[in-house]
């Protein structure tokens, strides 16, 4: 059984395809060509790993935002009052909350989409819309509560195997990935509490490129996933605790 490439078209480094002309080329080498496999639906370990973790900072980054905008929070909107704009108009730190509410937007956007192509989506519960920017024929366009994003994050993220399957999985991941990039790059998080797992390996590749992140919200999971771009694995909470209880018991920490 042939196993398919990864939609986002990673390539793997150092690995070349027969055709490849330039893999002995002294000068511009090529770095790589061949088709990462896709193991995860048609995403690869790393784009998976990606689209999750992208999932899982869009809360505190759309917190963060409307912290930074807090100054206007307080602010009428301008126009004629029957729109339901959000009230932080008017001053450059309103573009923080334009930021929040794109990030929101967009996450409710891929929500709607699993609803109506998911096999069971007429039957399913759609997110929380408490504390989200809805226009006046329902649409969601933004964010008036953070918690709102991190409840509609809590609900994506259980579906995100179904939607590695989907045939547009390569297009939520490279649309995810450069909107949570670009706005971090724009108002940087200074504490995102996200460090390396000192002593535990990867069980899949066996380096100790192992990267937690805690959880961003109440009932929300922390992230636990492998760094390296030629693994990329995420782990379950389970297999986490797992992997710490093994290291306990060589290091002789359990009786």
């Amino acid at each position: 059984m042939m196993t398919s490439a990864c939609l986002s078209g990673c390539t793997q480094r150092g690995s070349h395809l027969t055709t490849c002309e330039t893999k002995s080329a002294e000068i511009d080498p090529c770095t790589g060509c061949l088709p990462r496999a896709a193991e995860y639906g048609n995403l690869c370990p790393w784009c998976f790993q990606r689209l999750t973790s992208d999932v899982i900072d869009a809360a505190p980054l759309v917190r963060h935002l409307r912290f930074l905008a807090e100054p206007d929070a307080g602010r009428k909107p301008a126009g004629d009052g029957r729109s339901m704009g959000d009230p932080a108009w008017g001053s450059i730190l309103s573009a923080a909350i334009g930021a929040a509410d794109e990030i929101h937007a967009n996450l409710a956007s891929w929500a709607l989409l699993i609803l109506e192509e998911h096999p069971n989506g007429a039957r399913m519960a759609g997110p929380d819309p408490r504390g989200a920017w809805l226009t006046l024929y329902g649409s969601t366009v933004g964010v008036l509560d953070p918690e709102a994003t991190a409840r509609l994050v809590k609900w994506l993220l259980p579906m995100l195997p179904w939607c590695s399957e989907q045939e547009w999985a390569g297009e939520m991941r490279r649309e995810l990935s450069s909107l949570i990039a670009t706005t971090k790059a724009r108002w940087p998080m200074e504490d995102t509490k996200t460090h390396g797992v000192a002593g535990v390996l990867c069980t899949s590749c066996g380096r100790a490129s192992l990267v937690y992140t805690p959880t961003c919200g109440p009932r929300l999971p922390f992230h636990v996933a492998c760094t390296h771009p030629e693994c990329g694995r995420v782990y379950t909470e389970a297999e986490y605790d797992g992997a710490i209880g093994r290291l306990a018991i060589e290091r002789g920490y359990v009786a």
